[in-house]
């Protein structure tokens, strides 16, 4: 009972703190809905603690006992709600822990330890466990990376340095592969390029995007590769002109038309870009084979897309430039 006294008193004194805060903050906010809500949380609030109180005290002082602990009971829902999301944050933590765990869990000790090495950037690691001996590339994590597609996760990170790279650099030279399916082996995961290696590192626009996909067309990958909806890379929004002069440095072909969209049947990449106010984009796809005078299965032309941008109020020297083409 005792116990239960002090931490009545103790939750009475934290809550009557914070609804006294509630009361002097000042008003702020940008529009009338949010000036003033802490202070209206205040005026909820304060009678329900007023309430508690009343019934903690009277019970505390010879009332009837169901009163004290309801006072008291009243004032826990607080901390209660406190203490639930404490435990979901941190199931919720646990979770993705073991979940990014299983990431680099593979059945050989020796890949996992390989992948707990990647995932620290540790180069030391990584050289000494590749000299130990012939590495399964092959193999699947638990969640249906190979080695190199988890190499390659941690190089496109947002915050990844150059030591990532150096580590897909060696598992290249040790061998790897750079298949299409490296990262996952089906199309389940919520990113539905995600298993398609050169797609999902042409989507990042991050520090390493450009060494990386430079890395991967150099061993091998596919500079015409796909998404999933069939459309070649080129024609995408995340689409940006020093990618595409990667692409073009191993050998991608631009001249591909859109087949995959009913509203741009027939277009081509320069005509896209065109729509969407790329051109510098529009320029460098002229120049690396698309064709300007290119009639597409809607009639439309890129003559005729640049020139209705232009009356929209388009302006950039390229548009003369692409309308003498």
């Amino acid at each position: 009972m005792k116990i239960a006294v002090i931490v009545g008193w103790a939750l009475l004194a934290t809550e009557a703190l914070f609804i006294a805060s509630m009361f002097v903050q000042p008003n702020v906010g940008d529009d009338a809905a949010g000036r003033g809500m802490a202070r209206g949380f205040a005026i909820v609030l304060a009678p329900i603690l007023l309430g508690a109180a009343a019934l903690f005290i009277r019970g505390q002082r010879g009332g009837p006992r169901a009163a004290f602990w309801a006072g008291l009971g009243l004032m826990a829902i607080p901390l209660f709600f406190v203490v639930q999301k404490k435990l979901v944050g941190a199931f919720d933590r646990l979770d993705r822990a073991q979940g990014q765990a299983r990431y680099g869990k593979f059945a050989d000790a020796r890949l996992t330890r390989l992948a707990r090495a990647i995932e620290k950037e540790d180069t030391a690691t990584v050289r000494a466990v590749l000299a130990e001996g012939p590495v399964d590339f092959a193999a699947r994590s638990q969640r249906g990376r190979t080695i190199l597609g988890r190499a390659v996760e941690q190089a496109a990170e947002y915050e990844a340095g150059e030591a990532s790279l150096e580590i897909v650099r060696m598992l290249l030279a040790a061998g790897a592969t750079p298949v299409p399916n490296v990262i996952v082996p089906d199309s389940s995961q919520g990113e539905r390029d995600a298993h398609l290696l050169i797609a999902f590192v042409f989507g990042g626009n991050y520090t390493n995007t450009l060494p990386l996909l430079d890395l991967l067309l150099a061993a091998g990958a596919d500079p015409n590769t796909r998404n999933h909806e069939g459309q070649p890379l080129y024609f995408s929004t995340y689409s940006s002109r020093p990618k595409l002069e990667v692409l073009a440095k191993h050998g991608a072909d631009f001249t591909a038309p859109d087949t995959t969209r009913t509203d741009r049947p027939g277009w081509t990449a320069a005509m896209v870009a065109a729509q969407l106010g790329n051109w510098d984009a529009v320029m460098f796809l002229l120049d690396h084979g698309v064709k300007a005078d290119h009639v597409a299965d809607d009639g439309n032309t890129l003559r005729k897309i640049v020139a209705a941008k232009k009356r929209e109020g388009a302006s950039d020297p390229a548009l003369d430039l692409v309308l003498r083409r």
